[in-house]
């Protein structure tokens, strides 16, 4: 892994990464076991392998550039006016999450303020006006208060925001989110005034007992917790911190942020880097989101790479611009020249079973997506919406294939033609097989149940014919292990919106004609492809986090598109940190799952899962 640090950097040691946890693939298991969990019952427990020391680091660049929390203190208070309208606005337009503290008026309204008394922000006010606090005024004597003046006159008029002003900003784009740093605020009454938003709002606090009390009030709500060092000369007393965390296995807490402060004449920082190594390791190990704040270099990006060496995942900062400006930095210094194995632990790898367990078992059934878990893979589900509303997984536009002995008028039919109750009478399983007899439809409920039971894992939706916003709402306890899949940019946008914590992949399909066309026709498949990315390109490939191209292979093994093709394309994506996937059609050969990887694929959607699995394994293998 790269060094980029540029202050004091220790030598990096190689450590288990354990499982990403936004990570719910396992394909570090012999082909022995692969091909009997074809047979296994359906809910067999899998056992997840020990992660050896010749795996990976993690490293951030495995989640997309755009997912990067990095969190504005006060709003970018340094470079506008603290915890002001403009300074959320700021945050938010440079790809930021701002930070704002509340407090509670006289008269009992929540607005954002930081201090205890307003000295700082008011310096020419009377004596006795300085040493007010925000708690000695009412709601419309605080809102007569500039504060922005205090910055200079450019802000001048600038006002104490309230909470409804926020949610109410934060429900203009629900891909917002804030962070409200709790200074003197009733729990339940935040909870009841950010209720419209919960999913968009995250507590912060340096109190584990905050994080409980909020979770109990607002359970779709994240809470942060923010670990301090300040008057610390070692790691002494953030062990102890972190010594009690472990005693309550860090419940509740969905982010955690250490304190970083840096000695600019040695190069030291406290914590020490090896702390900061460990800390992420275990912290990640439990799903839960790293950050760290660096104090003392707000200006000096090699500090944020010294960080993201020793694996941060997100910054807390005064400085939001220089912490985005080094992030891109790092991205593309880690783009060229990659390989999936030096990067993405096996644990980690992500393979997509298509249409559920692929070409194993009757597809879009529950047993099918049992399967394909089981097999380590990412089962995708395909959604339709029956005549009465009830959303399902089914690929095809009519039962002609599924049903091929049903009268000739069912075979005419789609999901949207029948009721619910009608649907749950078909049987899909028994056109594969006589043994898969009897087994039928899924429907969302029972994909959100079996999700709800298993966080670890994630499953593919792709998009037949459904309504966003209903699927949306149905699905809202499990978004972050929901993968939309489409081939429609528009689609993912408006997934993203009404579905921000889910991840999305843009697949792109390449016609069989390919393999009888030249690569380097600029009116052919292959230049109809790169206009595609080019468009994303323009967008900045905003609300992506995976992308899938489609890959024929050529009777003497020519791929298409083509070989550089998929190097650049692949080189580009990881720039951005998206993940790169390719769908090899009706390939089954090791040696061509083999060859897209040395292209720089690092992952696999399949009709053939157990062979595919199998292919990656031994490709780790020749390291």
């Amino acid at each position: 892994m790269e060094n980029h640090s540029g202050i004091a950097p220790g030598r990096l040691r190689r450590r288990s990464s354990g499982v990403n946890a936004d990570s719910s693939v396992n394909g570090n298991r012999p082909l022995k076991l692969v091909t009997q969990l074809c047979s296994l019952a359906v809910g067999a427990a899998v056992i997840l392998p020990a992660i050896t020391n010749a795996e990976p680091v993690w490293n951030v660049r495995t989640i997309p550039l755009e997912r990067v929390s990095v969190v504005a203190h006060r709003g970018a208070g340094f470079l506008a006016p603290e915890n002001t309208m403009g300074a959320l606005e700021l945050s938010w337009s440079m790809g930021c999450i701002p930070e704002l503290d509340v407090r509670t008026t006289k008269d009992g309204h929540v607005m954002m303020f930081h201090d205890k008394n307003f000295r700082r922000i008011l310096p020419n006010a009377p004596e006795a006006m300085k040493k007010k606090r925000l708690e000695d005024l009412t709601y419309a004597e605080a809102k007569e208060l500039d504060i922005g003046a205090f910055r200079g006159p450019q802000f001048a008029g600038q006002r104490i925001v309230s909470l409804a002003e926020i949610v109410a900003a934060l429900k203009k784009d629900r891909k917002r989110s804030a962070y409200l740093d709790v200074k003197n605020v009733d729990f339940a009454q935040m909870a009841r005034e950010t209720a419209e938003v919960h999913e968009q709002v995250i507590l912060a606090t340096g109190s584990e007992a905050d994080c409980a009390r909020w979770k109990a009030v607002a359970p779709r709500s994240e809470a942060f917790l923010w670990v301090g060092t300040w008057g610390n000369t070692n790691d002494g007393p953030v062990e102890k911190r972190f010594a009690k965390l472990r005693e309550i296995g860090f419940a509740h807490i969905d982010r955690l942020q250490v304190h970083c402060h840096f000695n600019t004449n040695t190069g030291t920082m406290v914590p020490s880097d090896d702390f900061i190594r460990r800390a992420a390791v275990e912290v990640r190990q439990r799903g839960i989101e790293f950050q760290t704040m660096p104090w003392n270099v707000p200006e000096q990006p090699e500090a944020y790479f010294r960080l993201l060496d020793l694996g941060t995942a997100g910054f807390g900062t005064d400085r939001p611009d220089v912490a985005m400006a080094a992030l891109r930095e790092y991205y593309q210094r880690g783009a060229a020249n990659w390989n999936v194995r030096d990067h993405i632990p096996l644990s980690a790898f992500t393979m997509q079973a298509h249409r559920g367990a692929g070409d194993l078992a009757p597809e879009g059934s529950r047993e099918a997506f049992e399967l394909g878990w089981q097999l380590g893979c990412i089962p995708e589900a395909d959604l339709r919406c029956t005549k009465d509303g009830v959303i399902v997984s089914f690929h095809d536009n009519n039962f002609a294939r599924i049903l091929p002995n049903a009268p000739e008028e069912l075979k005419k039919k789609g999901v949207a033609d029948l009721t619910y109750p009608e649907i749950e009478k078909l049987d899909v399983g028994s056109f594969r097989h006589e043994k898969f007899a009897g087994q039928r439809m899924i429907n969302l409920s029972e994909m959100v149940r079996l999700l709800k039971a298993h966080p670890e894992r994630s499953l593919y939706i792709d998009i037949k014919k459904v309504d966003f916003h209903q699927l949306a709402a149905e699905t809202v306890d499990v978004h972050p292990q929901l993968i939309l899949a489409s081939t429609k940019y528009d689609e993912i946008k408006l997934w993203r919106q009404v579905a921000p914590r889910s991840r999305t992949l843009h697949w792109m399909g390449g016609p069989l004609k390919w393999m009888s066309g030249d690569p380097k026709d600029p009116n052919g498949p292959q230049a109809k492809l790169a206009q595609r990315i080019a468009a994303l390109r323009a967008e900045n490939f905003a609300s992506i986090d995976q992308l899938q191209v489609h890959v024929n292979t050529a009777p003497d093994g020519t791929f298409y598109p083509s070989e550089a093709f998929l190097r650049e394309v692949g080189n580009e994506l990881r720039a951005h940190g998206i993940l790169f996937q390719t769908l090899p059609w009706k390939q089954r050969d090791a040696k061509i799952f083999h060859r897209l990887m040395d292209l720089g694929v690092a992952s696999f959607a399949t009709d053939y899962p157990d062979v595919a699995m199998e292919a990656v394994r031994t490709y780790y293998q020749q390291r």
